[in-house]
């Protein structure tokens, strides 16, 4: 049996697809993971001077930086991300 022969743009567009659909899958699970994670932090204890302004779970920063590359080092992008999620601050 032959292999069929795929187009650069067919697997382009069902690896975005299967992109799309793995971010909706972590976004259903995301405040619910913030909360527990920021519980869990409220407890730590960074130093003297050392004051953590918030936390991110991997998933959802690595969600962030797949939709849009080196988004989180953008100082305007993590505060809006901060403004908008608020789940996030300590």
């Amino acid at each position: 049996m032959k292999a069929k022969k795929v187009s650069n743009e067919e697997v382009a567009e069902t690896l975005a697809r299967a992109n799309e659909e793995a971010a909706i899958r972590e976004k259903h699970g995301y405040k619910e993971r913030s909360r527990q994670l920021r519980k869990t932090a409220e407890k730590w204890n960074f130093g003297k001077g050392v004051r953590a302004k918030a936390v991110i779970d991997a998933q959802t920063y690595f969600r962030h930086e797949q939709q849009s590359p080196g988004c989180m080092s953008d100082p305007g992008y993590t505060k809006e991300f901060l403004r908008d999620n608020p789940e996030t601050r300590l």
